[in-house]
């Protein structure tokens, strides 16, 4: 058995593996007693999320759910201490938190919502043999890269993009409105160019009933869309594909209205943008007509 798969605090893959189970959207992990008990205390997990900077919102929601799960597990009668640690929302910081969890004597890691920052933290976690398990990352080459101490617990960008398309005929079908002309507006993250990617991919045999004009990235952390929103608005585009995150959502919400930009609709294959709670409260009825396809799900509002 290599080092990497035995891991340096004692855990073998297959232990991970019968032990632990990420929870898709929650920092949780239930541990087997048997291996609390093989390491001669708690299965010690660390929990790596973006606890501030631009993807705070949705870490201090997945940081809810791991405050959650503590009670729960411990209710279940299992033995296991949750260490918190803070990507800042960067990706070089993901990497030193994965390394200060490993320090700090985590046996594995969940996390970290960002796919660039969770591909940080595998390289980390591959190094020194620990198990990471991903809660939400989509980008595909996280499982592409041959980690043996990766562990998924989410759809790839292709799994994302690939359900979206039915699911919007359905929803033109259902509506009796289909746009002719669509234009897909992402973050040039890694998220952003997974999906990206995937879109690219898969939408010539997609049999979709509209024209994909063009793909417009622009930068997440940027204060101002008005240029973006200008390009996409001159389009013509019916329908705004994207793929966001809330603060960036807002900002394009903010300046569609500001640009009197009115297309059907804005629809996401999977992005936290436009379902994100921080997204409703900003924007109010603005937030109308924005589709969130999820994995399983629709979440949609009108």
């Amino acid at each position: 058995m290599s080092s990497a798969q035995q891991g340096m605090n004692g855990l073998t893959r297959r232990q991970v593996l019968v032990g632990t189970a990420g929870l898709v959207g929650a920092a949780s992990v239930i541990g087997a007693p048997a291996i609390a008990q093989s390491t001669g205390g708690p299965l010690k997990v660390g929990v790596l999320l973006p606890r501030s900077g631009i993807l705070a919102q949705a870490g201090q929601s997945c940081a809810r759910a791991e405050a959650i799960s503590a009670t729960v597990l411990k209710a279940l009668g299992y033995s296991v201490e949750i260490i918190p640690g803070d990507t800042e929302s960067n990706t070089d910081t993901a990497r030193a938190r994965a390394e200060k969890l490993i320090n700090d004597g985590a046996h594995v890691l969940i996390g970290a919502f960002d796919s660039g920052q969770t591909g940080a933290a595998a390289q980390v976690c591959e190094q020194r043999g620990i198990p990471l398990i991903a809660n939400i990352a989509a980008a595909p080459q996280l499982t592409e890269q041959g980690y043996k101490t990766f562990f998924r617990n989410f759809p790839t960008s292709l799994d994302l993009v690939k359900n979206a398309f039915p699911l919007m005929k359905d929803i033109f079908a259902t509506t009796g409105k289909t746009p002719s002309k669509a234009l897909f507006l992402h973050a040039n993250d890694t998220f952003g160019m997974a999906n990206k990617g995937a879109f690219d991919k898969l939408f010539p045999d997609a049999g979709m009933p509209f024209t994909m004009l063009e793909s417009i990235a622009y930068d997440p952390k940027a204060q101002d869309l008005s240029v973006e929103v200008a390009k996409a608005k001159a389009s013509g585009a019916e329908l705004l594909i994207v793929t966001t995150r809330a603060a960036d959502a807002i900002l394009i919400v903010r300046e569609m209205v500001k640009q009197r930009f009115e297309p059907m609709g804005l629809m996401s294959p999977g992005s936290p943008g436009l379902y994100d709670e921080q997204f409703y409260k900003v924007l109010g009825k603005y937030s109308d007509y924005a589709t969130t396809i999820l994995p399983g799900t629709i979440r949609a509002t009108s």
